[in-house]
């Protein structure tokens, strides 16, 4: 048990980080290619993500995760499982090749054709990479694959489109990042596979893995159908310049939702090691959801009243239609980064069917609130796409809580103190831009201010928070997790955790000597004051 801590702790640590630095490189990326490439060119990459991202998901098949969650895994298991993603990886290239007309035909973009069959090498690529990807998580190696992430997303998607995006290649450059990007990744988890890769064929292997794998793909299936259908929506019936400004906004938020997913890549493997210790997982996830929400709601609060400013700086002027469409996706940070508990709790349970059934009502939603909110353009089928999260975060938290026996009332809790910092974080940056944009400050200048001022909000407000808005995840990540294990930034916030943990005591102590002093004063007044003794 103590190691299997450990390895998670290690596994947040590398995770975190890798998350961390590749939100900036993508910031800086994005920052870069927005000043390159027009919206036409994001549209029309953005139509062909929507079939290549159903060929990847159908390439692996969940074969990569039952890798993960099977508890007695053989090196059979291994080598059939690489076995069906090769083949299944080389199956979908084939068949990029031959829809690859249809679908440009459907969207009615004559490039397509040539974008998809050169895109479709990646499935082959993809196929080969799935199964030693998910061993390293399998096997907590999660500081390789933070430097494997990196490096492949860095160099070979970011570097690449720049380059050629300067050299005036227009769409190819995003086209060419993403195939370099894919090779470098497969390879490099290749070479540190922690068990061979040695292809087999064997039906008995092969249908224990399959189980897991079909509930799993059908839930993935059902997730892909959800978010591919505004952007399915928009490109068909708005436009693909549309579509542009559409990705762009999604962009944006983006980074903050890789929080949730780095923290799902994690948790997976060290909740199916402790699949049969219910009280273990009840304990993880109600202090992960507080810890969560304290985190998104704030970041919700700081992107709905900077993001002109933010726009501005990441994107340029020339973007300022994105500035609506981004504050009301803003919100998915917060269901998204909450609903990072409930995938990872489910699938290690083995309950993927209950999983699946969630997601199919919230791509029913998702098809149909996007093409309804169409209608009044990009801003309807944002509206739309932040009501369909807020349904699927709820109905996937009620799953969880009917296995882990917990209370709506419990969960309520844990919002409190999210609410409590978010509404005086939101009031101090609301009233610093009203002040600092009528000064005509240089944006980029105006933004570190905002920044600035927020930090000191949500610090002074979680300092002050009164007794029911104050996290309780904070004792028990001081008394029960060694965040010194974790390095110089496990001990940085094992720190700050327990300045905080011991302010808000003291505070409490003070308050109470102060009340204590008061009614004693009051007395001692009343019996010495004349009056009091009159009949």
């Amino acid at each position: 048990m103590t190691d299997l801590t450990t390895r998670t702790r290690a596994g947040l640590k590398w995770s975190y980080l890798a998350t961390l630095a590749q939100a900036l490189v993508s910031l800086l990326i994005l920052t870069v290619l927005s000043r390159l490439l027009s919206p036409t060119d994001f549209g029309l990459f953005g139509i062909a993500l929507i079939y290549v991202s159903l060929a990847e998901m159908a390439t692996k098949f969940g074969i990569g995760p039952s890798v993960v969650q099977r508890l007695h895994l053989t090196h059979r298991h291994v080598e059939v499982a690489f076995a069906l993603s090769v083949v299944l990886g080389v199956v979908m290239t084939a068949a990029g090749w031959l829809f690859a007309p249809l679908f440009g035909a459907f969207f009615d973009a004559p490039m397509m054709p040539q974008i998809l069959r050169a895109l479709s090498v990646t499935f082959a690529i993809a196929g080969c990479g799935s199964v030693p990807e998910h061993l390293l998580q399998r096997y907590f190696e999660f500081k390789r694959l933070t430097t494997i992430n990196v490096l492949s997303y860095a160099v070979g998607y970011g570097l690449t489109a720049i380059v050629m995006a300067c050299l005036e290649f227009g769409l190819w450059s995003l086209v060419w990042a993403t195939i370099v990007r894919s090779t470098m990744h497969t390879l490099m988890v290749i070479r540190y596979s922690p068990l061979p890769l040695r292809p087999r064929l064997a039906v008995r292997d092969a249908a224990d893995l399959l189980g897991f794998a079909t509930g799993f793909s059908l839930t993935q299936i059902l997730h892909w159908i959800a978010q591919q259908s505004s952007p399915f929506v928009i490109g068909r019936w708005l436009g693909a310049s549309s579509l542009g400004y559409y990705t762009r906004a999604y962009s944006l938020v983006s980074p903050p939702l890789k929080l949730g997913f780095t923290l799902m890549t994690v948790l997976f493997p060290a909740m199916s090691e402790r699949q049969q210790r219910r009280e273990s997982l009840r304990v993880i996830y109600v202090h992960g959801i507080e810890m969560l929400s304290l985190v998104a709601l704030p970041v919700v609060a700081l992107v709905i009243v900077t993001a002109p400013d933010i726009v501005a700086v990441v994107l340029g002027r020339q973007w300022d239609a994105v500035v609506p469409i981004f504050q009301v996706l803003a919100l998915i940070i917060l269901f998204s980064t909450c609903e990072a508990m409930n995938p990872p709790l489910l699938r290690a349970l083995g309950a993927v069917y209950g999983e699946a059934r969630s997601q199919m009502i919230f791509a029913l939603l998702m098809v149909i609130g996007s093409w309804f909110g169409s209608r009044w353009g990009l801003g309807g089928v944002a509206v739309a796409t932040v009501g369909a999260w807020c349904a699927v975060h709820l109905l996937m938290t009620r799953l969880s809580l009917s296995f882990l026996d917990l209370s709506w009332r419990s969960v309520l809790r844990c919002h409190l103190p999210s609410l409590w910092v978010s509404v005086w974080a939101a009031l101090a940056l609301w009233l610093t831009v009203q002040q600092l944009r009528a000064v005509l400050l240089p944006v980029p200048a105006l933004l570190v201010i905002e920044l600035l001022v927020w930090i000191v909000t949500v610090v002074v407000a979680m300092y002050f928070a009164p007794p029911f808005a104050r996290p309780l995840f904070v004792e028990w990540l001081v008394k029960g997790i060694r965040l010194d294990s974790m390095g110089k930034p496990g001990r940085y916030l094992g720190t700050g955790l327990v300045w905080l943990l011991e302010a808000g005591r003291n505070r409490i102590r003070g308050g109470c000597s102060e009340k204590r002093d008061n009614d004693k004063r009051r007395t001692e007044c009343a019996n010495t004051d004349p009056g009091s003794h009159s009949p």
